[in-house]
């Protein structure tokens, strides 16, 4: 028989979560308004916002690869009524580049559920020679060392998918960090350098219309969206994937019956028509889930990335 303490807790947690929620929740969102996560957050929110009868505020809280924003809801109090997106950046990569983490990834955060996926993609000018990753390879191996490839800045999530396919590759090019996406982006299409690696759901748009041509995804499958697009399988190069996750998180400590509730309400958002598609807008792959499987998917992923990030020396100093 269980102890008088453990079904008085289990009374109060029921009560509380019949009168949960009583006040708006706080969605942060750790990127910039009008940004594709921004607008995966925003479609999220407002459908789990119907079914939990509350409204959600999107509060985008933007810096240090998204730290800043993932710190702020380590930070809140466990009570449900603040919430996060967490990317690869942040809980995959930070750790073995950060020197001081502002949390810890799996053990700081109630880890609720995978959100999305959305697979890199490599870029180069509508201008340039490159029609393709072997023209790349064969420009970059008899002229080492000349090739230049953008990212948003030092240890972000492109600089450390480019590191891995330069590992696989045998390249070496040269990086050209930016701060931020947007100047990147420009200097690609200016000729200022000569490829990028970014999240397609950035980058999707340009690549429809033109701007930038796509010479290679980091996922074992070719997008409907984007078929003329090669996967990282089709350019010979299958252990290229690298996908930007996002995942759902509250502050450690969140009770068991609203993680239930969070995780139920997510999922059942992740399979409506409205998220999945303004996910397919942006290219990106709705994953419901839940916390063991978050957890696990973050273990493998700082598992596998670790030693990338050693052996390139990436470091945020």
């Amino acid at each position: 028989m269980k102890p008088l303490a453990f079904w008085i807790l289990a009374l109060l947690a029921t009560s509380a979560l019949a009168f949960y929620p009583e006040k708006p929740i706080v969605l942060v969102v750790p990127f910039p308004a009008g940004g594709p996560v921004d607008a995966m957050g925003r479609s999220l929110a407002r459908v789990m916002e119907s079914k939990l009868g509350t409204t959600l505020v999107v509060e985008n809280k933007a810096g240090a690869g998204g730290l800043i924003g993932v710190a702020a809801v380590a930070n809140a109090q466990a009570d449900g009524y603040t919430l996060g997106m967490a990317g690869t950046g942040a809980m995959v990569y930070a750790p073995f580049i950060t020197k001081k983490m502002p949390f810890d990834p799996i053990n700081g955060l109630s880890l609720l559920t995978t959100l999305v996926r959305t697979p890199n993609v490599l870029v180069v000018s509508s201008n340039s020679p490159f029609k393709s990753i072997g023209d790349l390879l064969a420009q970059a191996k008899s002229h080492p060392g000349e090739i230049t490839f953008a990212s948003p800045g030092v240890a972000s999530s492109a600089h450390v998918v480019g590191e891995l396919f330069q590992k696989l590759t045998g390249l070496k090019l040269v990086h050209v960090p930016y701060k931020g996406s947007g100047p990147a982006l420009q200097d690609l299409m200016g000729g200022h350098v000569d490829l990028m690696i970014g999240e397609v759901s950035g980058l999707v748009s340009p690549i429809k219309m033109g701007s930038i041509r796509g010479l290679a995804l980091s996922d074992s499958q070719r997008l409907n969206s984007l078929k003329d697009v090669p996967s990282a399988t089709d350019v010979g190069l299958p252990a290229w994937v690298a996908d930007g996750a996002y995942g759902l998180v509250a502050p450690a400590g969140l009770p068991p019956a609203l993680v239930k509730r969070l995780v139920d309400v997510a999922n059942e958002a992740l399979a409506s028509p409205e998220v999945i598609s303004k996910f397919a807008e942006l290219t990106s792959l709705p994953q419901p889930g839940s916390p063991a499987q978050y957890k696990s998917l973050l273990q493998t992923e700082q598992a596998r990335w670790s030693s990338v990030i050693k052996s390139a020396g990436i470091t945020d100093e």
